[in-house]
């Protein structure tokens, strides 16, 4: 039956070739069905090799030669070696997908290089029709070039044999390339119009498609050449702004995420290969429950330590990757805006004598340290206005003071009073997620008469952990308007008061005061390190760990840590426990690619350029 099957197969597949793509899917399906016709009585199961990669078995399998397809080997396996039915079962169907992935059809070419003007642009081609692109394109009587070797050539329209240019081309065949099929790359100038003719000339040539979004990047890993970690990390580099991202894609492009990953995947795989002896086994061996199950979630509860520790990294990897948030507030007129035109080196935003010119917040990204930062420009804030535009802008300002990892107080040095500083410290409370949350929630829900209400901007998270504190910076302006005695006299004020005020109403983790003025510019090199400062604290583990850099990955490892330890609480049977263990492994895997995962592709790759 399993040789019935299996020809049945091939045969479907030679009627219909559009369906040669799923080949792999379709045949991993028809041999898991195969597996199950063998009487169990038999010695030996027969299964393709390449579904067995995740199968923990650490004893000898006996390999059979190549069965009717060059890309299939299978393997017989002693069921009294491999432990178990059902786990052969769960492992077949869990990788019927991800072991050999189909393989794009069709050849395909882009522009690698930025759009614009330069001095060379990269033109790739990729695909089994690679070279024929390249002789299409070449003068007659030329051949292909020394693989992995640049050679100069003349391109010419494959129709009209006008001269496009003359072009380094490098050809790199299948396997040992990037997407593992035959590439051949046009290194040519880089002006708008050589580019086209030449990409205008490549749709030509039969067999060849511009390619889609990610597609050379989703091919390299289709092929096999990475996994879904390294085609992130590639995305991430590409679009890399500072050192630090530069630094966090390279280390995971170098493999120490899958590595971890990996090896928590397989010590689960080992704890769920375990359970299943014992459930098939078990009894007709004499083995005890608890001889294999204790020692079994022992070893879990060290997993679900590490899983926990790596998880509580204070969002540092996505804050690296898409920047601290860093908001400005204040009452109108204190500055803000003159102070955020400063950081960003531009005028961002309109700066005017009127109190409350900025309504909309104003956002720029800016580099502190290495690290990408977002600072928010936000209306002023008070208790009472009659403008709705302005009490609009300050519903949003509370939002994204809410939100922020990092919070900058604006206020005017020439105008210090301890009173209004307290009612602004107070309405500050009112918005943020302090220790006075209970009387909101006991009823206070707006705040002044432009209500800003808690239950509309519940979803506003900041994106470090909600067990840190956040850290505020007071920002003292106008110093220049001081004359010396109002100098001491602030300095006194706010040493002995300011920063009670604020820690009794805020709570923060640590307030950082600086005196400035933004005209002469005296101060700014001091808060502008000081805010670097905080931003490498927040950001800057200064070791290799590995750190979580997306919202995919946290939340995979999330639902992975929830089985392990649904298992680790289950008062259920073993048989119904090992679910848990099963659902763990299929969670983690698809982290790199493991399992399920064309419903990720389009996720993963949307973000790439065209010829990437």
């Amino acid at each position: 039956k399993f040789v019935f099957i299996r020809k049945e197969s091939e045969e479907a597949l030679n009627r219909d070739p559009d369906r040669r793509k799923h080949k792999y899917n379709m045949l991993a399906i028809k041999f898991f069905i195969a597996a199950l016709f063998i009487i169990k009585s038999n010695s030996f199961i027969l299964a393709p090799q390449h579904t067995l990669n995740s199968f923990c078995c650490q004893k000898p399998m006996l390999h059979v030669g190549k069965i009717l397809d060059a890309n299939s080997k299978f393997v017989f396996i002693r069921k009294d070696l491999c432990g178990s039915l059902t786990m052969l079962k769960s492992v077949l169907q869990n990788n019927a997908h991800s072991p050999a992935p189909p393989k794009y059809e069709g050849t395909i070419y882009a522009q690698s290089t930025p759009p614009g003007i330069g001095g060379v642009a990269v033109v790739r081609v990729s695909g089994p029709v690679a070279s024929n692109a390249l002789m299409a394109l070449s003068r007659s009587g030329t051949s292909l070039p020394k693989p992995r070797y640049a050679s100069l050539r003349t391109l010419e329209d494959p129709q009209s044999k006008e001269f496009l240019d003359k072009a380094l081309v490098i050809f790199f065949p299948a396997p040992k390339s990037f997407t593992g099929e035959d590439i051949v790359e046009f290194h040519v100038h880089g002006g708008h119009a050589v580019v086209a003719s030449v990409c205008n000339a490549l749709s030509k040539v039969p067999g060849l498609r511009l390619a889609e979004r990610g597609e050379f990047t989703k091919r390299a890993f289709l092929n096999g050449r990475i996994d879904l970690l390294e085609a992130e990390a590639i995305n991430d580099l590409i679009h890399a702004e500072t050192s630090g991202q530069q630094r966090q894609a390279l280390k995971q492009i170098s493999g120490i995420h899958r590595a971890l990953y990996m090896k928590w995947r397989n010590d689960i795989l080992r704890y769920y290969a375990h359970i299943n002896a014992y459930i098939d086994y078990g009894e007709s061996e004499g083995i005890e429950e608890n001889d294999v199950v204790v020692p079994v979630r022992q070893q879990a509860a060290k997993t679900l330590t590490e899983l926990r520790q790596h998880l509580a990294d204070g969002r540092r990897g996505e804050s690296i990757r898409d920047g601290l948030q860093c908001t400005l507030v204040g009452p109108p007129n204190a500055g803000k805006s003159s102070l955020l035109n400063i950081l960003a080196a531009r005028p961002a935003a309109i700066v005017s004598s009127i109190p409350g010119t900025t309504r909309d917040i104003v956002q720029v990204r800016i580099q502190l340290g290495g690290f990408p930062l977002n600072i928010d420009d936000t209306a002023g804030l008070r208790e009472v206005s009659v403008d709705e535009i302005e009490i609009e802008g300050m519903k949003r300002s509370a939002a994204s003071f809410r939100k922020a990892d990092i919070r900058v107080i604006v206020l005017d040095a020439s105008a210090l009073n301890e009173t209004e500083i307290g009612s602004f410290a107070d309405l500050l409370n009112s918005i943020d997620d302090g220790e006075d949350i209970a009387v909101l929630e006991a009823g206070k829900k707006s705040t002044g008469n432009w209500h800003w209400n808690r239950d509309r901007y519940c979803s506003f998270q900041p994106t470090v952990s909600t067990n840190d504190r956040i850290p505020v910076v007071l920002v003292l302006n106008k110093i220049d308007m001081l004359k010396s005695e109002q100098m001491d006299e602030t300095e006194n004020f706010n040493v002995a008061r300011l920063k009670a005020l604020l820690r009794d109403h805020l709570h923060p983790d640590d307030i950082s005061v600086f005196r400035l003025s933004c005209v002469t510019r005296e101060g700014i090199e001091e808060l502008m390190q000081g805010i670097e400062n905080l931003v490498k604290k927040k950001v800057d583990t200064g070791d290799d760990a590995p750190l979580i850099t997306r919202a995919r990955h946290r939340e995979l490892l999330n639902k992975c840590m929830d089985s392990l330890q649904r298992f680790m609480d289950s008062q259920m049977p073993v048989d119904a426990q090992v679910e848990d263990l099963r659902m763990a492994v299929e969670y983690i895997s698809k982290i790199f690619g493991g399992s399920d995962i064309e419903d990720m592709l389009e996720i993963v790759f949307r973000d790439f350029c065209i010829g990437k």
